[in-house]
């Protein structure tokens, strides 16, 4: 930090972009903040007669915009890197205790405001002390998007312009390399990774039109503490995957008072979150060798992102069906064997059920009730295939595809979200079934994201390069980006879960009648991932708390040596 070379432009631009607000799935605001990259990219070149700086905006369906700017050498070298980061932000509800949410884009004021507020309490948490900590140290900078990830967007930005300005000579450093810079900004990682699913063509395109050879990419997500050591940072080979389990439940209604007459679904879907969340045995693990090292690597338990009865209004009436999906992060795991550990898990739940009924009802009968005896209940658990297969022998030979697109087109105006959808069409589908009583269908509802394999490249031996002369122990070079990213979708590594992908997630490879996916993911699109074929690694900025009220930025590492170390390592990847 003696010598800054990145620090004070990265600074700013982390500090323009998060005054931007840009929430995903906010089509608008994202585009707002796609112009702004836009412009903190060309403006320095926009008076320069012939600066190899070529950019396009790429639009999703949905008309959100993708940015990408390719800065070309004078060797006329093919090989490219990718430098990819992502620019939308989640919400900023919890900065209401501010009195102002908009503060959350405001770093200054923000910071101003949280001093006042740690003051005026008398006792903090453990996260309030440890944020109060580093506000005071002046080391940190605190707002939404200050990790996740505006700041790897600025490292992005200050790193293309190092390379693209010209000397008193009239030289870049570029043309010194016998490669290009190809920046990617893309919207939407944070739901359905909408913006890099509608890149994925667009760079294929692009490389063909330009004759590019696609070395790897670079992303500059945000990486954190993964231990009690806090001076850890870590760079990652490989990124972690994830399936989006789901669980419609129907259960049996009663009147409160006959209780023991009907099974709660709610009930069902409590008892399956208290088997999923957290299960040591639904950890994906991974072993393998990263050089001549061997490597292991453990990826987090699954907990629970919503469950919910499907009640429309107030009654007093037991709940007859209720939803459930859960956030799995895999690292090997294939969609077959996930779905036979979900009926198992669903098997369990009911069973726990119908016990906690039985016995409940004993007690209630040896203390002097009086109900009516329970039902000896027989629960039935089936995935989403075997559901369609008993819909089809209700259709009297009429297509159960054109059913579901038929069924579709009614019901996605009442879906706010994918995973609705996919309830609403499991519902419906239940219905034609005659599935009656206790029953729970498995399923997958979007996004999958594919894990990406760890492995050894021209990338990872010029990062490795770059740390041994750096000499910092406290920066470890790791397998596995461990929280959901982009890169996801830059190699496919597991093309076998196709297939099963298809059994089991209602919206795969699915349209509309207007011919509009339901979902960005299908066979297309893993094929073009796979044309794609690129390596992968993660240096990104260090910070905490990424979605929390109290998300903050690392600025020394983030702002020095992170740009450097990405810099240097692209100067080791093209070397001549």
């Amino acid at each position: 930090m003696q010598n800054k070379i990145w620090f004070d432009e990265v600074l700013q631009l982390t500090k323009t972009l998060v005054g931007i607000p840009s929430i995903s799935p906010n089509v608008e605001d994202e585009n707002k903040c796609a112009d702004a990259i836009c412009d903190l990219v060309l403006k320095p070149y926009e008076n320069e007669k012939s600066p190899d700086v070529f950019s396009e905006f790429w639009v999703a369906e949905d008309g959100r915009k993708n940015f990408a700017c390719l800065l070309k050498s004078k060797k006329k070298s093919s090989k490219t890197i990718i430098l990819m980061e992502h620019f939308d932000t989640v919400g900023v509800d919890d900065f209401a205790r501010y009195g102002n949410v908009n503060l959350a884009f405001q770093p200054d004021a923000l910071a101003d405001e949280m001093k006042k507020y740690f003051q005026a309490k008398d006792i903090l948490d453990s996260a309030e002390k440890l944020a109060w900590t580093h506000l005071q140290s002046g080391d940190w900078l605190f707002g939404r998007g200050s990790v996740d990830m505006k700041s790897g967007v600025a490292m992005n930005i200050a790193i293309l312009r190092a390379f693209a300005k010209p000397d008193e000579n009239n030289n870049r450093l570029i043309d010194e390399l016998d490669g290009n810079i190809l920046l990617l900004a893309c919207p939407d990682e944070e739901t359905e990774s909408t913006g890099v699913l509608s890149a994925v063509p667009n760079l294929l395109k692009f490389r063909e039109k330009e004759k590019l050879e696609y070395v790897g990419v670079i992303n500059t997500d945000y990486t954190a503490s993964r231990d009690e050591n806090k001076e850890t940072r870590f760079i990652y080979s490989g990124t972690v995957g994830k399936l989006l389990p789901s669980f419609y439940i129907l259960g049996v209604r009663t009147h409160v008072g006959e209780i023991f007459r009907g099974v709660d679904a709610s009930q069902i879907a409590a008892e399956l979150v208290r088997e999923i969340n957290l299960n040591p045995t639904w950890m994906d693990s991974w072993h393998g060798k990263l050089g001549n090292e061997n490597v292991s690597e453990v990826a987090m338990p699954p907990v629970a992102l919503q469950m919910r009865d499907l009640k429309s209004s107030y009654n007093v009436e037991t709940a007859g069906d209720a939803f459930v999906y859960v956030n799995w992060l895999i690292l090997q795991m294939n969609p077959q064997k996930a779905m036979q550990m979900m009926k198992v898990a669903a098997e369990q739940a009911i069973g726990q059920v119908v016990k906690r009924i039985e016995e409940s009802y004993q007690t209630f009968e040896n203390m002097g009730g009086q109900s009516q005896t329970p039902p000896e209940w027989a629960g039935l658990v089936i995935s989403y295939d075997e559901l369609c297969e008993r819909a089809s022998a209700q259709l009297n030979g009429e297509d159960i595809k054109a059913w579901i697109l038929n069924k579709v087109s009614e019901l996605i105006g009442q879906a706010k979200d994918s995973r609705e959808l996919s309830c609403l069409l499991v519902a419906e589908l239940t219905k034609l079934a005659k599935l009656n009583g206790l029953a729970i269908v498995t399923f997958f509802s979007p996004p999958y994201c594919p894990a990406v394999l760890p492995q050894e490249n021209e990338l990872t031996h010029a990062v490795s390069s770059v740390l041994n002369e750096l000499g910092d122990a406290n920066i470890q070079f790791r397998v596995f980006f461990p929280y959901i990213s982009d890169l996801s979708y830059m190699r496919l590594d597991h093309e076998d879960n196709l297939a099963s992908l298809k059994k089991f997630m209602p919206l795969f490879d699915l349209k509309t009648k207007d011919e509009v996916k339901l979902y960005a993911l299908d066979s297309n699109k893993l094929n073009e991932i796979k044309e794609l074929n690129c390596a992968v690694i993660n240096i990104g900025p260090f910070g905490s708390d990424a979605h929390g009220v109290f998300e903050r930025i690392y600025m020394p590492y983030s702002f020095e040596t992170a740009p450097q170390i990405i810099f240097e390592t692209i100067k080791r990847t093209l070397a001549k």
